[in-house]
């Protein structure tokens, strides 16, 4: 990668490599424009592999130095047979 001060530019054989992975970052010059670009590759990874999201998440947090808030579960609203609604 090749960088100055706020400006980036990727390498032909680095914009290859993240097509392979399905990332698009021919047009990428600024940090704002390649977290753009990894953000609906993201989703998709959270929504396929939420695995190897969170596996993403601890190394880019690790990377950072900070820690990740605990993991939240979903809960359904629709009633079932472990929970009645009351009425």
């Amino acid at each position: 990668m090749l960088h100055s001060e706020k400006s980036r530019r990727f390498t032909v054989r680095e914009v290859e490599s993240c097509q392979e992975l399905g990332l698009d970052l021919r047009d990428v010059t600024t940090p704002d424009a390649f977290a753009n670009a990894l953000e609906p590759w993201l989703d998709a990874v959270a929504s396929v592999r939420p695995d190897l999201f969170d596996k993403i998440a601890r190394g880019l947090a690790d990377a950072k130095g900070i820690t990740l808030p605990p993991r939240l579960n979903v809960v359904s609203s629709l009633p079932s047979a472990d929970c009645p609604v009351k009425s």
